[in-house]
């Protein structure tokens, strides 16, 4: 009896101490599970059954668009999902279906796949899948198309904002999950091209392979990830051939007393070729943050975002980094000028939380070209000599999403584009504004 007492005590404290990783406290850097966050598990008979509707709807104000040739536009754009899982059911073997229909009305703006997407396949796979299969690490092997979140969201990314997303076709390993100490993650993947009128097709002469690895053992002071990225795109009549290999580390983690410091940062190289130019070029991403203990739970965030930028466009060389199919709303600015391509962008982020279902945030950023030789490539604008400088501006980014229920939410957010020297060398240059506010429902 005092065996099976102590035992039970044992199993108990295991159970207490149940190992649980850290995630980051860095915007939006956080990958959603393979599962998409508003689906869920049936219940009773159907708990083999996931399933889940997300509805959005969302009217956006864009005055003196930088990105679209100065036009001022207002529309208002959906993008609905709908998920099915099939777990245990037939296991080993799951099946998992996801359709998005992505529209735009009142728009004075041509046809645009980053907009729209109408009723079409953006995930159908199938998955042979081993509970505890390498000790207690499940393994995974999914094959079709999908669409997810990889490494820090800077590179491959399940679009959060944009009203499309990302979708690729082909072969995903993983070895563990996000709860445990370790993962792997391997891809051999075709992006998807996305039509608004058509269906989408995987890219017939474009291949992507990855392969990266989560080591969370030392959480929460330490998670490391690194990662490797090949891009391989052949030359046909509309594209020119690139050849890319991208190898990585992300890291982050907190310390203190309750744990009220944090750190994240990623520092990743970039060699190949790309339009018959040698490539080389690089990227780092450098934050910390405090979070208070009071009823407010504020936290005061620092980084610094740096992307190279090509030094000369007629030395057969490139040192202008590509992003891939990374995310960049949240990372560089609520406007959508900037991508993670020649770009020097310090920042300042203040959240707090009023009330238990209202969030807000506020942000400033300041932004430079990495190469005053080269481009603001949203906007199109190039001084090949470097006279016009570096400095781009700043933007002033106000965000407020409030949880009414826990199936529907309003987001509201407001951005400020205050204009630099270089933008005024370079052509006309007003201020610019954008909002959006979004109503989510979820069934």
């Amino acid at each position: 009896m005092l065996c099976a007492t102590a035992f039970v005590t044992v199993r108990a404290a295991d159970s207490a101490t149940e190992f649980k990783p850290v995630v980051t406290r860095s915007v939006s850097a956080n990958r959603v599970a393979e599962t998409p966050d508003y689906a869920r598990t049936l219940s009773g008979s159907l708990d083999w059954l996931q399933f889940g509707v997300e509805s959005r709807t969302r009217y956006e104000v864009a005055r003196e668009d930088y990105t679209n040739g100065l036009i001022s536009d207002d529309a208002l754009v959906t993008r609905n999902l709908m998920y099915l899982g099939i777990r245990h059911a037939l296991d080993p073997l799951r099946f998992n279906v996801e359709l998005q229909d992505s529209r735009r009305f009142d728009s004075n703006l041509p046809d645009n796949s980053s907009v729209e997407d109408r009723m079409d396949v953006l995930q159908a796979y199938a998955q042979l899948h081993f509970e505890n299969a390498v000790g207690e690490a499940p393994v995974s092997l999914s094959v079709g198309r999908m669409a997810f979140d990889w490494a820090e969201r800077r590179l491959i990314s399940r679009n959060r904002n944009r009203n499309t997303i990302n979708a690729f076709d082909g072969i995903r390993l993983r070895v563990g999950d996000e709860k445990g100490r370790w993962e792997i993650d391997a891809i051999a993947v075709r992006p998807v091209t996305r039509s608004v009128q058509n269906g989408d097709q995987s890219s017939d002469d474009l291949a992507l392979y990855g392969l990266a690895y989560y080591w969370r053992g030392w959480s929460p002071h330490v998670v490391l990830e690194p990662y490797w990225l090949w891009l391989d795109q052949r030359e046909a009549p509309t594209v020119q051939r690139r050849n890319l290999h991208t190898f990585g580390l992300h890291g982050f983690g907190q310390w203190g007393n309750k744990s009220a410091w944090d750190y994240d940062f990623s520092l990743a190289g970039q060699w190949g070729e790309a339009a018959g130019q040698s490539r080389q070029a690089w990227t780092a991403h450098l934050e910390t943050g405090y979070t208070w203990t009071g009823p407010w739970k504020p936290r005061l965030g620092l980084w610094l975002n740096y992307a190279s930028g090509d030094r000369s466009a007629t030395d057969g060389s490139n040192q202008r980094f590509d992003p891939l199919y990374g995310a960049s709303y949240a990372f560089y600015g609520y406007t959508s000028y900037f991508t993670l391509q020649n770009l020097i962008n310090p920042a300042v982020r203040l959240s707090f939380q009023p009330a238990k279902k209202l969030k807000c945030e506020l942000i400033h950023r300041g932004y430079w070209l990495a190469s005053d030789t080269d481009s603001w490539v949203k906007a199109g604008r190039r001084d090949a000599t470097g006279r016009s400088g570096n400095y781009l501006g700043q933007e002033t980014d106000v965000r407020v999403v409030w949880q009414i229920a826990p199936s529907f939410d309003i987001d509201i957010a407001y951005a400020h584009f205050f204009a630099g020297d270089f933008v005024a060398r370079t052509g006309p240059a007003p201020g610019a504004n954008f909002m959006q506010v979004a109503a989510t429902v979820r069934f």
